[in-house]
């Protein structure tokens, strides 16, 4: 069947669409290829670099070394509870899931108390129940300015450390730097020991 002289233009048209078509897709398909067997930025349009599209940047082992550390010592203090002195001393013991539990069962007003909630934070995190420990740390913490503010912070950048929660605990650490309190340097170098892993 012969092509009518007025269809020619479009026969055209048609044909270059899809040798377009055809080029584009093959190009597509080489840029796969290369990009897979050869990952990294420039290969792929909007590739981040390595550190930053990595979900985990640091190994896993690393974090347990970043995450971890001895329990904070106990100094007995004046007016304290009989039950709050049982707690402590399981915490001495390295009883730390018997002092979660002691501390747990406090009545409500001695549960509150700042001593208490840090330290149950502490045996939670020690005895890997960690979630629980964050949660607690982070309780005493938005519970206002105390004593165990502070502390309370760095050992709550600890906890999210060992759960790879590596955003957090850098805010928690850069926070504590900028207070320029006690546990200042000791952020600051954690800080660091995390940016040069």
């Amino acid at each position: 069947m012969p092509i009518k002289p007025e269809n020619r233009f479009w026969i055209y048209i048609y044909g270059f669409a899809a040798l377009v078509l055809l080029v584009a897709a093959g190009v597509f398909a080489w840029l796969v290829l290369v990009s897979k067997a050869e990952p990294g930025v420039g290969r792929v349009a909007g590739a981040l670099p390595a550190s930053a599209s990595a979900a985990n940047p640091i190994p896993d082992e690393e974090y347990d070394h970043l995450a971890a550390f001895e329990a904070p010592a106990f100094v007995a203090q004046k007016g304290a509870s009989p039950g709050f002195r049982a707690a402590m001393s399981l915490y001495d013991k390295q009883d730390y899931a018997g002092a979660a539990a002691a501390l747990r069962a406090l009545g409500l007003q001695d549960a509150r108390s700042e001593p208490a909630r840090f330290y149950l934070g502490i045996s939670l995190l020690l005895s890997n129940d960690r979630i629980a420990g964050i949660q607690e740390l982070r309780a005493l913490i938005d519970s206002g300015d105390g004593e165990y503010q502070e502390r309370g912070r760095f050992y709550l950048a600890k906890g999210l450390l060992a759960e790879h929660d590596l955003k957090r605990a850098e805010e928690q650490l850069k926070t504590l730097a900028a207070q320029h309190g006690e546990l200042a340097k000791r952020a600051a170098a954690l800080l660091d020991e995390i940016h040069s892993s």
